[in-house]
């Protein structure tokens, strides 16, 4: 009877026992997560990492959905959270984003911190109103303003189409997973293609423009595609070989001044990867003179500079481009290799639009045969019955364009109606 009494006691102190252990074993990897350094996971299709706390600084690169950003700072607001990127370092917004692990740690970032470490930077990913194209930034200086002629097509030892133009300065390049191409500079317009990032590949610039929103869009020549704008955030911008040869520093902070070895000059400091183009050497060979995409020269060492290879300019032959005529010569603004300019005895439209889409068929449905820039005339051999299509010849062939995006010059009466209904 004794030992009896004595077996609910050790029952209770065995269940006291093992409950303790479950606990201890349930707490374990709860207590290792606490040591697991944060981050933000990305839960928006796209987003901006910026240079600073806050949408009024400039975007350092656009990441997609589902990249893991690691926490290593934050502002007072806890709202804007510095992150690590394969580009340096950035600011996001927690709103748009999933947080994982602990935040007790992360130290708080001041303005000053913020000031001091964008002082010590080298923008990376430009915008074209960085580089002095406009775009809202005011208007650019002579040697930084762009003549661009009519875009030519190469074939590169890869077998891919890539096309270039007289005169260009940049290109852009994809620095998304993914970006849609549109008919328009606004988000939501139709899309006319995918683009999809490849390191190696890059397309000419033909135009640049901002929506309501304050949002700078760049106009993309696409081979076989035609005219598509995308975000400007969403494309890295390098220089053209068509402008110059183009060097790449490498290593960091290299000095630019404003004579071979020495000057005074308050200059740019320079970090690894920036472009230039190459416009002199030196005497002794020790020097470079280069000019920087926003039309900065300066000098800096000779074994401070590689020259760039891989991208389309680089690998193509560009002494076919030397002897085409730029728009400024011809008065149009290109247009494909269709006349430019005709008398009023010769009917004909002027596109009065950024670009204008040539269609197979009198309606938005039918595929595009080209893309014209504004300003380019293409003569008209024929009007649909709705008076709205008119039927134009180029060097596509004949297509037919929406007559509210031009202005028709000479005499209508002499166009002949074309019937398409069968």
């Amino acid at each position: 009877m004794k030992i009896r009494s004595k077996m609910p006691f050790i029952i209770l102190l065995l269940a006291i026992f093992f409950g303790t252990m479950s606990v201890a074993v349930a707490d374990s990897p709860h207590q290792q997560a606490q040591f697991v350094s944060p981050s933000l996971i990305v839960n928006t299709s796209f987003l901006n990492v910026r240079t600073g706390p806050g949408v009024q600084y400039s975007v350092l690169l656009t990441v997609v959905g589902g990249t893991e950003l690691p926490v290593i700072g934050r502002a007072k607001d806890n709202v804007w959270f510095q992150v690590s990127t394969v580009i340096g370092v950035g600011w996001v917004n927690i709103q748009f984003t999933a947080p994982r692990g602990s935040f007790t740690n992360v130290p708080v970032v001041t303005l000053e911190q913020v000031i001091a470490a964008a002082a010590q930077s080298t923008p990376t990913t430009l915008g074209l109103a960085d580089l002095g194209q406009g775009g809202g930034g005011g208007a650019p200086t002579t040697s930084d303003t762009p003549v661009v002629g009519s875009p030519m097509r190469f074939t590169l030892p890869s077998g891919r189409v890539a096309s270039v133009s007289p005169g260009e300065r940049y290109r852009g390049m994809v620095n998304v997973e993914a970006v849609n191409a549109r008919t328009q500079p606004m988000d939501g317009a139709p899309a006319i293609t995918t683009l999809f990032r490849d390191d190696t590949f890059d397309y000419t610039i033909v135009g640049s423009s901002n929506d309501k929103n304050g949002v700078n869009w760049v106009a993309l020549d696409i081979p076989d595609i035609g005219i598509g704008w995308v975000e400007g955030p969403k494309l890295f911008i390098r220089l053209s070989r068509v402008s110059g040869q183009v060097v790449s520093i490498r290593g960091n902070a290299i000095a630019m001044r404003d004579l071979p070895g020495g000057g005074s000059a308050q200059l740019p400091v320079l970090n690894e990867g920036r472009e230039g183009f190459l416009r002199d050497i030196s005497k002794d060979s020790q020097f470079v003179k280069i000019e920087l995409g926003d039309g900065t020269v300066g000098w800096v060492p000779f074994a401070a500079v590689v020259g760039r290879t891989g991208t389309p300019t680089d690998e193509i032959d560009l002494t076919s481009l030397q002897n085409v005529p730029s728009p400024s010569d011809l008065g149009q603004g290109g247009g494909g290799g269709a006349p430019v300019s005709f008398g009023l005895a010769v009917p004909h439209i002027v596109i009065n639009t950024g670009f204008l889409n040539v269609r197979s068929g009198p309606g938005s449905q039918f595929g595009i045969l080209a893309t014209y820039p504004g300003g380019s005339e293409l003569p008209v051999i024929g009007i649909a019955k709705d008076g709205v299509w008119y039927l134009v010849e180029g060097t596509f062939g004949q297509g037919w364009v929406n007559s509210e995006f031009t202005v028709f010059r000479g005499s209508i009466k002499s166009v002949p109606i074309i019937n398409t209904s069968g």
